[in-house]
């Protein structure tokens, strides 16, 4: 009787690590941050600035913490703490879609119609994204 209440007191504990490792280990590693092998949801970056300032509730729920894939025209190129930072021009004067890339590709030529996929952070002036790579 002791050794099967031994044996189920270890399979409970494999259990509780095996299950810690699933969903709090595992997902934070590289394997599932790599976003280029995931396909994005396409959209336009004047198309996701009018949706945020049209509702930004229903776009905060669409777009946040979700992979996106944004084309548009290169507003303006920098770099930010070592990384490339890129700005896509909309219809709004004043909101812009905000970019920052993992690695620093170095500053790209304003005007140029580009693609980039990464994962929408939220409005605060401007569309956030983080986690940016480009795709064309």
């Amino acid at each position: 009787m002791k050794k099967i209440i031994k044996y189920i007191l270890i399979l409970v504990v494999v259990g509780v690590l095996g299950g810690w490792f699933l969903v709090f280990y595992l997902p934070k590693t590289d394997f599932y941050k790599n976003i280029t092998a995931k396909k994005a949801a396409p959209t336009t970056a004047i198309q996701i600035v009018n949706d945020f300032t049209v509702n930004e509730e229903t776009a905060f729920a669409k777009y946040s913490g979700k992979q996106i894939e944004v084309s548009g025209t290169v507003l303006q190129s920098q770099i930010e703490n070592g990384k490339s930072a890129i700005y896509l021009k909309s219809n709004d004067e004043a909101t812009h879609v905000y970019f920052l890339l993992k690695e620093n590709v170095g500053k790209v030529d304003i005007g140029k119609q580009i693609i980039l996929k990464g994962i929408c952070t939220g409005f605060l002036g401007d569309v956030q994204f983080n986690e940016g790579e480009i795709i064309k």
